[in-house]
């Protein structure tokens, strides 16, 4: 298990298997209001936020998808 920084002190844990993958990638702690709870985030370059365990289940992708 290891640690990806999500800024102000908070870490996101990921199985060793997933780390290297998602460290390319800058995170940081999203908190939702509605659901009063707190998700590691990315923006894609677009301004698309995908959140980590979408990534990680292969719901989302990290990269913008072009337009066909």
């Amino acid at each position: 298990m290891k640690e990806i920084p999500l800024g102000n002190g908070q870490n996101a844990k990921v199985d060793d298997e997933d780390y290297e993958w998602l460290s390319r990638y800058s995170w940081y702690a999203h908190y939702d209001a509605e659901r009063q709870m707190t998700y590691a985030a990315h923006d894609t370059p677009s301004g698309r936020r995908v959140y980590m365990h979408d990534a990680i289940m292969g719901l989302d992708s990290l990269e913008d998808e072009p337009l066909n």
